[in-house]
């Protein structure tokens, strides 16, 4: 996906985990868990959804992080089970600058492996999809809410 602002716009969103409630479809609040809404390595913070079918939490948790690079998060933990049912359940949020000064490309890549019967019936159901569509809205919100700055 294409944003229309410099790198170090876009960046500064991506760095500030509070401001995931203000691009995500369902989150509505972060609690920052090592006390800094900077992410960082080792970094880990709360994502909360508080009503609807989707009610619940998860806990991710920063493993790389390279300024103005990319950002690797894991998920260590949720109130949805999905933990249990995938295995090594991390995302990949790259960017770069393709030669325009205010154009930055941002990329949002997730890996997993389904563990068990449930797993892998979860991820042959549609799991997939319901991930990269959610992405996709995730990245949308997050660029309007970049480009409208």
């Amino acid at each position: 996906m294409e944003v229309h602002a410099p790198l170090a716009e876009v960046w500064e969103v991506v760095e500030d985990v509070s401001l995931i409630p203000s691009y995500h479809p369902d989150v509505r609040q972060v609690e920052l868990l090592s006390g800094t809404a900077r992410r960082a390595p080792g970094m880990s913070y709360k994502c909360i959804v508080p009503s609807g079918k989707r009610a619940g939490w998860c806990v991710e948790q920063v493993l790389e992080h390279v300024p103005l690079e990319r950002t690797t998060v894991a998920f260590p933990a949720d109130s949805w089970g999905l933990s249990r049912l995938l295995s090594d359940f991390t995302t990949e949020l790259s960017v770069a600058s393709p030669g325009g000064v205010d154009r930055t490309r941002v990329e949002l890549t997730a890996y997993y492996r389904p563990q068990g019967w449930r797993g892998c019936l979860l991820n042959r159901l549609g799991l997939r999809w319901l991930m990269r569509r959610r992405a996709r809205q995730t990245l949308n919100n997050a660029r309007q809410l970049i480009e409208s700055r």
